[in-house]
């Protein structure tokens, strides 16, 4: 099992509304999956780019 951290964050109400339309909608089943999900595809772009400038 994974250790968790819990984080309490404050942005934009177009943001929120946003994470909470995914969820609505059914596309995600929590608001954590959602942010979960965007956090992982961060991820992978800034390992993208660090291998690009690498080259």
């Amino acid at each position: 099992m994974c250790s968790t951290q819990h984080f309490s964050i404050t942005w934009p109400n177009q943001m929120g509304e946003a994470v909470k339309a995914k969820v609505a909608t059914g596309q995600y089943p929590t608001e954590n999956e959602v942010i979960r999900d965007g956090l992982r595809a961060l991820m992978a772009r800034d390992r993208e780019m660090e291998g690009w400038l690498v080259v």
